[in-house]
């Protein structure tokens, strides 16, 4: 048995050159060959099903059949166990397998009778051998090729760097200069994942934000990882689908994660260091806007424009207007493309992910972190209440500000909760989604106006939109006023 850590990153294949031309890599000497992988489960994934990848690999002219375990990856490090076995043909020999997680599957002894090839791998391998410091030892391997099963298919661009000897910080290392050759990013998603995903007849989906499980005996810094980390793993989730697929749905969730990941930067701000938080920040802004531009347009042309256009009546203006926005929804989306395939936007995900996946020594002391949570809602709680004050008469420019006090504090909310009675928590929640949701039907109405000149309509529609904008932008006084009185009677959970 061995334990296999691995960098993955992705990139696009017109890169591939760059990469091996880069001088980071000039040390070693390439080796190319193909490698053909042919991986088994049951009709029901049974393997699978337990965190476990069976392979039956043929490299040149020999074979090996190898076992992996649950995949453990953390802003694109990769950490598992593996068995590999070298094969006189291509027959798999479970026996080897005694001694592993394989053997204890329900029925395992007759497993054999139920396998069945569920995909293949077919990729062309270029590898480099690098000893970078003395008791470091790096593979690293760039992989073009093709993940099938049965007559569905998927192509692979990925490079992957592997820790033979020493510590993970020298992937990192490595992966920041060859930075300076291509945009590489990293991947939470494996060869294995892709084939599944195939075998199973799935489609790529949004991916949601999950359930953050805190302990209260964390410090605030290990905390403050854990959060981000998750952010990390809905970006990175959502990525694929943003760059492949015209869903709205991907842009919605990409756009979510980061700002989590922001605002968890702004709640940690003190634990994860002031400059370096700020740095971070700041650095994803770009993405951020370019995700939020495009979610603009998705909403206006989704939501918003539909009932606008019915209560105007023009089939003729609806028709010609329609296709504006469409084209509005490409360019944006393909600026939001752009970014995330930008060497700037690697370079931050990059910095993230060996944060997250390498904890700095001395990260326990510090504050206890039901204490800080609790600080840190009660701010941000106390901000909310007095910036609402008068909600519904406000000024748009002040109920934008308690917008954002709201969706800061929801996201603090969902970050911490795990450390509070679920109970208490709840009710909570609850009032705020309503007073979030009461604040962003009146903010869809101000983006549409803002973005509504952008579309050159007819005078006439401009007047018509100008005004239902307008009644909608001011919204519901009375639900206002009685959303933000609800979210006041609440009980503060954290007390």
């Amino acid at each position: 048995m061995a334990t296999e850590a691995e960098l993955k990153l992705r990139l696009a294949r017109a890169d591939h050159a760059a990469i091996a031309a880069s001088p980071a890599l000039a040390a070693a000497r390439p080796r190319r060959q193909r490698l053909q992988g042919f991986y088994f489960d049951t009709p029901d994934c049974a393997v699978a099903g337990h965190g476990m990848v069976l392979r039956l690999r043929r490299e040149a002219n020999r074979w090996v059949q190898g076992l992996k375990s649950a995949n453990d990856a953390s802003g694109g490090l990769h950490v598992r166990q593996e068995w590999e076995y070298r094969r006189a043909d291509a027959v798999l020999d479970l026996s080897r397998f005694a001694a592993t997680p394989l053997a204890k599957l329900a029925d395992a002894g007759r497993l054999h009778e139920r396998l069945a090839p569920a995909f293949r791998v077919d990729v062309t391998r270029t590898t480099w051998h690098l000893a970078p410091a003395p008791g470091t030892r790096l593979e690293v391997a760039l992989d073009e090729g093709v993940v099938a099963s049965g007559v569905r298919t998927e192509r692979i661009s990925e490079l992957e760097i592997e820790c033979l000897e020493g510590a993970p910080e020298a992937a990192f290392d490595l992966a920041a200069l060859l930075l300076d050759a291509a945009p590489l990013h990293p991947s939470t998603v494996t060869k294995a994942e892709r084939g599944y995903r195939l075998f199973r007849r799935a489609r790529l989906a949004p991916v949601k934000a999950r359930p953050i499980d805190l302990e209260e005996s964390l410090a605030p810094g290990a905390a403050a990882r854990r959060v981000i980390a998750a952010g990390l793993a809905q970006l990175l989730a959502n990525e694929e689908g943003v760059l492949r697929s015209t869903d709205p749905e991907f842009v919605h969730q990409a756009r979510i994660a980061l700002r989590r990941m922001r605002s968890a930067l702004r709640i940690f701000r003190e634990p994860v260091g002031e400059e370096r938080a700020r740095t971070w920040r700041d650095a994803l802004g770009d993405v951020a806007r370019a995700l939020g531009a495009a979610r603009d347009w998705d909403v206006f042309g989704e939501e918003t424009f539909p009932p606008l256009a019915a209560g105007h009546g023009d089939a003729t203006v609806t028709a010609a207007l329609t296709r504006r926005i469409e084209r509005e929804r490409r360019s944006s989306r393909a600026a939001a493309r752009a970014a995330l395939r930008s060497a700037g936007y690697a370079r931050v995900v990059l910095d993230l992910a060996r944060w997250i996946a390498l904890p700095a020594a001395g990260e326990a002391g510090g504050e206890p972190l039901a204490g800080f949570a609790a600080r840190t809602l009660r701010k941000r709680h106390k901000r909310l209440v007095r910036d609402a004050e008068g909600l519904a008469h406000l000024p748009p420019a002040e109920r934008h500000r308690v917008r954002i006090d709201a969706k800061r504090l929801r996201y603090g909310v969902d970050a911490l909760a795990s450390l509070f009675k679920a109970k208490r928590v709840d009710g909570y929640r609850e009032a705020l989604e309503a007073l979030q949701d009461a604040l962003g039907e009146t903010n869809d109405a101000a983006a549409a106006a803002q973005l509504l000149p952008r579309l050159n309509p007819p005078a006439e529609f401009a007047a018509f939109a100008r005004g239902w904008l307008a009644a909608r932008e001011r919204g519901d006084a009375g639900h206002l006023d009685a959303v933000i009185a609800k979210l006041k009677a609440q009980r503060r959970f954290w007390a």
